[in-house]
C-alpha cells in the first residue's frame, strides 16, 4: 500500500477560496494565505488579498466591489496590526467588516480567513416596478 500523506498540495481542491454567486451578487468564500504557516497575522492577510484579486478578475470584480468583510481570526491579540493591510487593499472604499474570533483554533490552521462579500445592484426595471 502506497503512503499517500506527502502526495497532496497544500490546499485540496475543496478547500481553495473560490466564488460564489449569490442572489444578492456573489461571495469569495474561504481566502487565507496559501503558505500561512510561520506568518503574522498581518503577512497572511496581506497575502489572502493578494490572492483574491486574480478571483474577483476572473468575475469581472475587485476588491472596490467589496461591499463587506468577514475575518475570522485565531488571535485577537494579533488583529490590530492587520488595519494596515486593510487600509492598503481598500483605501479608497469602507466595506464593513465583522470579526469572528475563534477563540480556541488550533495553530494548524491560518490565523485568519476572509470571506469577502460584494452586492450587486438589482436591475433598473426591478426597481422601477417596486411599487414604492
Amino acid at each position: 500500500m502506497k503512503d499517500k500523506t506527502l502526495t497532496r498540495n497544500a490546499r485540496s481542491a475543496a478547500s481553495r477560496p473560490h466564488v460564489v454567486q449569490t442572489m444578492g451578487g456573489f461571495v469569495l468564500e474561504g481566502l487565507y494565505a496559501p503558505q500561512f504557516r510561520g506568518m503574522e497575522l498581518a503577512d497572511q492577510c496581506r497575502a489572502a488579498f493578494e490572492e483574491a484579486v486574480p478571483l474577483l478578475e476572473a468575475h469581472d470584480l475587485t476588491l472596490r466591489d467589496v461591499s463587506r468583510i468577514v475575518c475570522h481570526i485565531a488571535d485577537a491579540d494579533e488583529f490590530p496590526a492587520s488595519f494596515p493591510v486593510f487600509r492598503q487593499f481598500f483605501s479608497t472604499t469602507s466595506p464593513g467588516m465583522t470579526m469572528m474570533w475563534l477563540k480556541n483554533a488550533p495553530s494548524s490552521v491560518p490565523k485568519i480567513m476572509i470571506d469577502l462579500i460584494i452586492n450587486v445592484p438589482q436591475d433598473e426595471e426591478l426597481e422601477a416596478g417596486a411599487g414604492f
